[in-house]
């Protein structure tokens, strides 16, 4: 039985990701690993199955990965380091401020990057030669974004690290590659829409005008979207692609815009 581990599996983002590996066949079963865990939907609900643990926290990762290869096999065929995001509070530091706090930066690289490494640490050694891993990034992590600098930074180096594991882990045959997701309207986004917008009404609003502004195709991304880049990456279809970031954005990247400018 081949399966996955997906961070931050329970909703929005990751849950679109766990969606599309079951619905594309790429494994048949998904461990998620979360904070704050939501009975998955009643069509995957025999399929998946949560383990409650904060991604940040090495000794409970260990403790959830452990339980998982106990339950599901002693190797993962699919890891996806999804888990990352922010806090409104951070949304609102780095909107009034020109400098984060440092504790806030901190926040930001040890949820979005240093999780990675953490989970990947405790995954990675029990994979065997075929299995994939997909890291979470985002457009921010490939531009100049002065509002989410510390997001960004955080994002950057998840390429970067990216990389660098494709490298350690490709002579075992694990290929690692990342995505790079743009304007999705997930939890992160009402949040960040809210700061911009002044307030939770206007949130969906402000969404809307920075999709405008910023992407070239005039839409937003889905969850979808990303689901199934991250699903062909970690499929057979791309036996020969690692060390990749692959960008769902609708054209953002090729725009001259900059969240946080003017």
């Amino acid at each position: 039985m081949k399966y996955a581990i997906v961070t931050g599996g329970a909703r929005g983002l990751g849950l679109g990701i766990v969606n599309a590996l079951l619905e594309e066949k790429v494994v048949e079963r998904v461990a998620v690993i979360d904070r704050d865990l939501a009975p998955p939907p009643a069509a995957i609900a025999a399929q998946v199955q949560g383990f409650a643990a904060d991604v940040t926290d090495e000794k409970l990762v260990h403790g959830a990965v452990e339980e998982i290869v106990s339950r599901f096999g002693a190797h993962p065929d699919v890891l996806c380091n999804n888990a990352g995001g922010g806090d409104r509070a951070w949304f609102e530091s780095g909107n009034q401020r020109e400098w984060d706090s440092v504790e806030t930066w901190r926040r930001y690289v040890d949820l979005n990057l240093n999780s990675v490494y953490l989970v990947s640490r405790e995954v990675a050694p029990r994979m065997k030669s075929g299995a994939a891993i997909c890291n979470t990034s985002s457009v921010a992590g490939l531009q100049a974004s002065p509002m989410l600098a510390a997001y960004a930074a955080a994002k950057a180096g998840v390429i970067s690290y990216s990389k660098t594991l494709a490298l350690q882990l490709g002579p075992a045959g694990i290929r690692v590659n990342a995505v790079a997701p743009g304007l999705i309207y997930t939890k992160v986004w009402q949040d960040l829409g809210a700061v911009l917008g002044g307030g939770d009404a206007n949130a969906r609003t402000a969404f809307d005008s920075v999709v405008a502004q910023l992407v070239p195709l005039g839409r937003e991304q889905t969850v979808e979207d990303i689901g199934r880049a991250v699903a062909w990456l970690c499929s057979d279809k791309a036996l020969n692609v690692t060390g990749q970031v692959i960008a769902v954005d609708g054209g953002i990247l090729l725009g001259q815009s900059r969240l946080g400018e003017g």
